[in-house]
This record gives structure tokens, C-alpha cells and sequence, in this order.
């Protein structure tokens, strides 16, 4: 695979981004986040768990394991573990189930718009209304006929003489 190497001298992969992972795992973790949003911000009375175990761990350790860092002095540990966003997570899953009802939604209308217009389509409309003008001169020719049975059962012959 291709390599390229970064000013800082470091290599990277094709299949890397500039942390060193590959890009199957970075999209896996964009997926986990978009599904299962976390978020720092504490509600009132928030139970939490430290990070990593490690209760002592000054700002920038914390902020580099992707960890939350609170200066707050009423917490039994600085650096906690980030809880999860459930009003987020539900606005999220409500706009995706729109989107997709939307999608499946206009999804038949599309498909007969394009059907209509495929070759195949005009195939079957040529038969339809071939069908149909049959159908249509057959009427015509029994209402023509009822109407001379009509007139011949009043007596009415049509010539135009009285």
C-alpha cells in the first residue's frame, strides 16, 4: 500500500488517518457516536464514574483518553467518564425515522414516474389504448344500434318525410 510521510517524520498508511487509526475503525466510532452521543455537561445530582479507573489524573491525561474534566471542587473525582446524551440520541433516531418515512414514502411515486417513462411502459400504454378504443367503437356501435332498434319500434323510419 502507498505511504506518505507527514512533516513531523511520521508515516502514514493509505488506510490511516493521523492518529494512527484505520479508517474502518474511525468510521465505526463516527457511527457509535452519531447513534450513542455522550455529552460532559452534569444534570443535577448525576451519578458518574471515573475514567479509566484512575481517579487522579490532572487535565490534559484526562482530555487526551477522551474523558470529561470537571474543576468543581464537590466531586469525588476529577476526571469522569462521559454519560450518555439521551435527549440528543432521541431527537436524532426521531429525525432518522422522518427521513426514512419520507424516503419510503416517495419512493413508489418515483419508481412509477420512471416506469411510466421506460420504453417498457410505453410498450403496455400502446396495448392499454389499443384496448380502449376497442372498447370504446364497440359502444358506439351498440348505442347506435339501440337507437335504430328505437326508432323502428316508434315507427319513426328516418326518412326525413311526414
Amino acid at each position: 500500500p502507498p505511504y506518505f510521510v507527514l512533516p513531523s517524520g511520521f508515516i502514514l498508511q493509505n488506510s490511516e488517518n493521523t492518529n494512527g487509526q484505520s479508517l474502518e475503525d474511525y468510521a465505526s466510532e463516527a457511527l457509535l457516536d452519531f447513534f450513542f452521543p455522550t455529552t460532559c455537561i452534569l444534570s443535577e445530582n448525576q451519578v458518574v464514574k471515573p475514567c479509566n479507573e484512575l481517579r487522579d489524573l490532572n487535565e490534559n491525561e484526562c482530555l487526551s483518553g477522551k474523558c470529561c474534566f470537571s474543576s468543581l471542587g464537590n466531586m469525588r473525582f476529577k476526571c469522569f467518564a462521559p454519560v450518555r446524551d439521551e435527549p440528543k440520541q432521541m431527537m436524532r433516531m426521531f429525525g432518522l425515522g422522518a427521513i426514512s418515512l419520507i424516503i419510503l414514502g416517495y419512493l413508489p411515486i418515483y419508481c412509477c414516474c420512471l416506469f411510466w417513462r421506460s420504453k417498457w411502459a410505453n410498450y403496455l400504454r400502446r396495448k392499454v389504448s389499443r384496448v380502449v378504443t376497442g372498447s370504446k367503437k364497440q359502444r358506439r356501435k351498440r348505442t347506435r344500434r339501440s337507437f335504430l332498434l328505437q326508432r323502428a319500434a316508434t315507427g319513426d323510419e328516418g326518412d326525413g318525410e311526414e
